[in-house]
């Protein structure tokens, strides 16, 4: 695979994840939120916090409070 070949399919994959960012940003501001399930929401990598989450769409719906 050429240089040109490669870059032009990267160029391709990025526009086709940005697409599909744009289209799970859309689908998640109209979902109701209505099945949602307790876990670790992962906010960077090697982080994690106990939260609410939706079961359809995988939004963050709220951080659980942690009790110490």
């Amino acid at each position: 695979m050429t240089s040109q070949k490669i870059k032009t399919e990267c160029e391709l994959m990025y526009s086709q994840l940005r697409q599909a960012e744009n289209r799970l940003k859309e689908i998640r501001a109209i979902c109701k939120h209505e099945n949602t399930f307790e876990g670790n929401w992962s906010w960077r990598v090697g982080s994690s916090t106990p939260a609410i989450i939706c079961g359809d769409c995988g939004s963050l719906i709220k951080f659980k409070e942690l009790v110490v």
